[in-house]
């Protein structure tokens, strides 16, 4: 079973996307551990490297998730 999850914010900021991805995480480990939970954020306000560096933030790291700034990464 797969779940997916949009996350579009042009406001909240690189720290508060980062703790609501770390907790989205802690609960599918905790709770839907035989479940694909893919993610897209969308935030046009970040840069491609501060999406990168927020999802290399994640641990355990996150497989299934993409991030996409002003433009595509």
């Amino acid at each position: 079973m797969k779940v997916n999850i949009v996350i579009y914010s042009e406001h909240l900021a690189e720290e508060d996307i980062q703790a609501l991805l770390q907790a989205i995480r802690d609960c599918e480990q905790k709770h839907f551990k035989s479940k694909e939970v893919g993610i897209a954020i969308l935030a046009p306000a970040l840069s491609k490297e501060e999406c990168q560096e927020l999802i290399a933030s994640i641990e355990p790291a996150f497989p299934h998730i993409q991030a996409f700034t002003g433009g595509a990464i």
